[in-house]
């Protein structure tokens, strides 16, 4: 379980910090991740209110049901997917993605996590499965969820 949570703290501040002073939004534009260049308030806006919402709902249904083995798991996975597309970048544009620092740190602690749930009473073929899954939904949604919620924080957060 600490793993997990370790997850949430790199994430918030650390990582938006690390991404912050790499100036991710418009890292994010000219790699066509949004179609639009955002300001770093609306981006710490999506970050605040979709973003880790989204991490937190999982994590929460995890630590008040551990029969939701699943959500725990899927923690990890978004933590290997951010490194994932943090290393890419980096070898793609062959300069450092801002992130990849603390998206290595993603890697490790996800690593370990998965490490010790494969190896305690609670592993599970099917849990891992729908957690993998449920990751990638974690990965993927939010920025969906930022194209069709721009006009609003747009219009109010600078």
């Amino acid at each position: 379980m600490y793993f997990i949570f370790f997850n949430l703290v790199i994430y918030l501040p650390f990582h938006l910090f690390e991404e912050a002073i790499g100036d991710f939004p418009k890292w994010m534009y000219e790699h066509k991740w949004l179609p639009y260049h955002m300001t770093h308030g609306h981006w710490m806006a999506n970050n605040l209110f979709i973003y880790y919402p989204m991490l937190l709902v999982p994590v929460f249904l995890f630590v008040f049901n551990n029969k939701f083995v699943c959500f725990g798991v899927a923690i990890f996975i978004w933590g290997i997917i951010n490194f994932g597309d943090h290393f890419f970048y980096t070898i793609k544009d062959r300069k450092i993605s801002p992130g990849l620092i603390t998206g290595t740190l993603f890697l490790v602690n996800s690593i370990f996590g998965l490490r010790n749930y494969y190896l305690s009473d609670y592993f599970s073929v099917y849990q891992l499965i729908i957690g993998v899954l449920i990751g990638g939904v974690l990965f993927g949604l939010p920025m969906g969820l930022c194209i069709v919620l721009y006009k609003f924080f747009d219009k109010y957060i600078k």
